[in-house]
């Protein structure tokens, strides 16, 4: 109750730095822009965000689905995606990134709660491109049987009578439907912050023509302003794994500029005098984690604390909404201290990235950390056995009681130090590996870079230019001769990894030069791996490798940069998708494939502007900032063609063309 202090006045601080992170977020898409969908005029209009908050436990129904004008439990709901996203009459031209994949959880997580309902997601473009989201995508659809309607929603209509919502669209035929819903949900865009243009100001960097901070495609995290570095939506839309990833990368290249000061202005965290529990009984403390509707969604949570109250040895049980915030942390903390525990048991998520946190927790309370144990009761049951409650029920407390025999078990333990290598070994040379190598290095690490070609640069050798111009060739022979000129890089080609053993700070790894069979071992403490990928070959799909004139996407632009003139008399040219992505064996998006046909599409449109160009694809995912790019595409009359892998069909030549069939789906 005391979180907001309201006679707090706004005050100057002044501090010395030597770097600066922007991290400042993004705010959501004002919906009440779009007046065709009725929000804030239509009651049972609500935002993703208030969906979230909807099925959320601690929200207004504590954690079930009930549509605002009458607060019954709807039986249809409807996601209309980019509302606020691909919209250039409001400068939002660009693609959020992330309406797809949080409307699709939204709807599995509704389905979970309510078992007969129709869960509709209409959708332009299904942008599924992180990793696991594909497979997410089709689990949604095959396993919990949600309806995809590919159709752009112009306007909802109310029934007076009931307050449903009335859509009209087009089905994949063509056909004009019209569906009644009970609960319209719009999957609002991402943007930056109002305030960023401010501090753009202040800080005297330069921002996109979206406001969003102005960046180079070689270095994402640096600002036009040398050591001030930006993460995040901030540069632009993206989904958390990305900007947990750009967190880390902006840090590592704040470091470079610090390395010479670190560890200087460190302080050591207070913690109690650690009690000696040795000779006292033990005495549990069981913790348990609604985790939202996670955990308390499919658990009885309450339950399950009477349940730890009957075990041997609990003195203390209680439950919390979310384990891992300050308020739960104190929480234990005071019981620690109060009730005299000297054994914790948090039944949560994985201990893999929480446990740290608990024994903190407990250190700082003056228990040993190692008095701690986790029970996983989140990705080891609710999320798995959602379907099953009292199964799940039943392996909760199974976890909960293994837990405790355990934690009683537990003796104080003190660690122990390791010398750790000061050195890393990197194991591709790459773009990925030469920067990762370079960063260590500025960071005063040697680094041993493995590359098992002669060359190094891989597979961006073969690549002239990004899509936004700038010359990949010039930048790549300027990483090289940095990586060979840095005196902590120590270089191997034509390399290979036989084995490693070792421990974190602590590996051994043996490498063998593949020309002279020379093999040696590495001492390093932390290693990376930067492999890269590779092109697939489509041979014996489409006629590749039976016609000259039948290239990849990355062939193509080869072509393109070694001589275009041999595109000028070229009359129509057809790009098919998604060859050798999204199938059985390989369920993924490969992420760059609609990007690269539309540059090389442009690039021809250049050379040719009367040539005709077809783009055949499941799914345009030109996500992010690159969406640009698709729309110059359309502008240039370059026509993009949906279908479905089953309907395409037979390819044929004929008098040195080709013939192509297809269904064009709608």
């Amino acid at each position: 109750y005391q979180a907001i202090d309201f006679k707090q006045k706004p005050y100057e601080l002044e501090v010395e730095v030597g770097a600066v992170i922007i991290a400042c977020g993004y705010e959501v898409f004002d919906a009440r822009l779009r007046e065709e969908f009725g929000y804030a005029y239509y009651p049972n209009v609500i935002t993703s965000l208030e969906f979230e908050r909807l099925i959320s436990a601690s929200g207004p129904y504590f954690g079930h689905i009930q549509r605002p004008s009458d607060n019954q439990q709807p039986k249809r709901i409807a996601w209309i995606q980019c509302v606020g996203s691909r919209d250039r009459a409001l400068n939002r031209g660009y693609c959020s990134s992330v309406c797809c994949m949080y409307a699709t959880k939204e709807a599995i997580l509704a389905k979970e709660h309510i078992k007969d309902l129709e869960a509709t997601i209409f959708y332009i473009d299904v942008r599924a491109f992180g990793k696991g989201y594909e497979q997410y995508y089709q689990r949604a659809k095959e396993q919990y049987g949600i309806n995809y309607i590919k159709s752009h929603i112009s306007t909802i209509k109310e029934n007076p009578q009931n307050k449903n919502l009335i859509i009209t669209y087009l089905d994949q035929n063509g056909q004009k439907r019209e569906t009644e819903f009970d609960l319209v949900v719009l999957s609002v865009g991402i943007g930056p912050s109002t305030e960023m243009k401010e501090l753009a100001q202040i800080l005297g960097i330069e921002l996109n023509h979206y406001h969003f901070c102005q960046t180079n495609p070689f270095t994402p995290i640096e600002t036009s302003r040398p050591g001030i570095y930006v993460c995040g939506v901030a540069s632009a839309p993206k989904d958390i794994p990305e900007a947990v990833m750009e967190a880390s990368g902006a840090a590592a290249a704040a470091e470079c500029l610090l390395a010479k000061v670190r560890f200087s202005c460190v302080k050591t965290k207070k913690t109690l005098p650690e009690r000696d529990v040795s000779q006292e009984e033990p005495k549990v403390g069981v913790f348990i984690c609604h985790c939202g509707t996670n955990i308390g969604g499919v658990l009885n949570v309450p339950q399950l604390v009477d349940y730890a109250k009957t075990l041997p040895n609990v003195a203390y049980a209680t439950n919390v909404l979310y384990a891992c915030a300050t308020d739960a942390q104190e929480l234990m903390k005071k019981a620690v201290i109060e009730q005299g525990l000297n054994r914790l048991v948090v039944a949560a998520c994985t201990p893999r990235s929480h446990l740290p946190l608990f024994q903190e927790v407990a250190a700082e309370a003056g228990l040993n950390p190692y008095l701690v144990e986790m029970a996983n009761i989140r990705e080891h049951d609710a999320w798995v056995h959602s379907r099953t409650i009292k199964l799940a029920m039943l392996k909760a407390q199974a976890a909960i009681r293994m837990a405790v025999a355990r934690a009683v078990e537990l003796k104080p333990l003190q660690p122990r130090q390791y010398s750790v290598t000061q050195a890393a070994l990197v194991i591709g040379g790459g773009i990925s590996g030469m920067i990762a190598a370079l960063e260590l290095a500025k960071q005063g690490f040697k680094v041993h870079l493995l590359e098992k070609t002669d060359q190094l640069g891989g597979i961006a050798k073969r690549i002239p230019k990004t899509i936004e111009g700038e010359d990949v060739t010039t930048f790549l022979k300027t990483l090289i001769s940095h990586v060979k000129k840095e005196e902590r890089i120590k270089l191997y080609l034509n390399t290979e990894v036989l084995n490693t053993e070792g421990f974190i700070g602590n590996f051994i790894t043996k490498i063998r030069n593949r020309t002279t069979n020379e093999e040696i071992e590495i001492k390093h403490g932390i290693a990376i791996m930067a492999t890269g990928a590779q092109e697939f070959k489509p041979h014996g799909l489409y006629g590749y490798g039976e016609h000259p004139n039948i290239f990849t996407s990355l062939e193509l632009k080869e072509k393109i940069a070694q001589d275009e003139r041999q595109f000028r008399d070229k009359k129509q040219v057809v790009f098919i998708q998604c060859v050798g992505s999204r199938e059985e064996e390989r369920p993924y998006c490969s992420r760059t494939c609609c990007t690269l046909a539309i540059e090389n599409a442009l690039a021809l449109k250049e050379i040719n502007p009367e040539i005709d160009i077809y783009i055949l694809y499941r799914d345009v995912r030109t996500y992010g900032l690159k969406e640009d790019y698709y729309a110059q595409a359309r502008e240039k009359n370059v026509k993009f063609i949906r279908f479905e892998k089953k309907t395409l069909h037979k390819f044929q030549w004929k008098e040195d063309k080709l013939g192509c069939a297809y269904m064009n789906q709608v």
